[in-house]
């Protein structure tokens, strides 16, 4: 059995085995995964992280292959969600990623595989899952339960383009709620009422099955809404 690895330190590993950095900001979980991963003769545990922070520390003395990570893994410098995402696949191109999350929300699935990740966990799966996920991920191939394939197919094919669904004041309105510019402001500023702009904004919200703000401002992130308010 492989040994679990504290933070920072570097280990030797054959050529056959597949070298995994576990991060999760919850302890328990964090010390399942990796028993889990552990226990698996294909793979060494390279080291445990609980944030950004201690993730990029890893990364950058420990050779890994594969990162199973928790998507939302807040207090580190580096961020979590997507920004974390995006952030590794830059600075790591070569390091594959495996994505736990709790997310329900199939705008913000897709938004992870827009980020350079082919498998993605359900925290409501099996620990079994686990393996094949960090097999398919080393591979360079999808992995995804069927928790995470229902999620992708709740409003309809996996190809669709979300903003085609959106008309030009929807998208205008969530490009600037996502920008952090207030209801009110842009009422103003388009010479409409209030009510008709929250209207706006909860359609459009409701046809991307964004949930709160927070769905929204990372869904901004992921198509580069925020990028395009002027």
């Amino acid at each position: 059995m492989s040994t679990i690895v504290p933070v920072n330190v570097v280990i030797e590993r054959s050529d056959a085995m597949i070298r995994v950095i576990i991060a999760d900001d919850h302890p328990v979980v964090l010390a399942g995964i990796s028993r889990e991963v552990a226990q698996n003769d294909k793979f060494q545990v390279a080291g445990e992280a609980a944030n950004s922070t201690e993730l990029v520390k890893l990364l950058e003395s420990a050779a890994c292959d594969v990162v199973v990570t928790d998507y939302s893994m807040p207090g580190g410098r580096f961020g979590d969600g997507l920004t974390m995402l995006q952030m590794l696949r830059r600075r790591y191109p070569d390091t594959r990623i495996v994505v736990m999350t709790m997310l329900d929300n199939p705008a913000l699935i897709r938004s992870i595989q827009k980020a350079g990740v082919s498998a993605i966990l359900s925290k409501g799966d099996k620990l079994s899952h686990v393996a094949p996920a960090i097999q398919a991920a080393f591979g360079g191939t999808t992995y995804f339960p069927k928790s995470v394939w229902d999620v992708l197919n709740a409003d309809g094919p996996l190809n669709q383009q979300d903003e085609v669904r959106l008309s030009k004041r929807e998208l205008e309105v969530l490009r600037l709620c996502a920008s952090g510019m207030p209801i009110v402001e842009i009422a103003r500023n388009a010479n409409r009422s209030s009510k008709t702009i929250s209207a706006q904004k909860s359609v459009a919200m409701k046809k991307l099955g964004l949930n709160n703000d927070h769905d929204l401002y990372q869904y901004a992130v992921a198509t580069g809404l925020l990028s395009q308010v002027q």
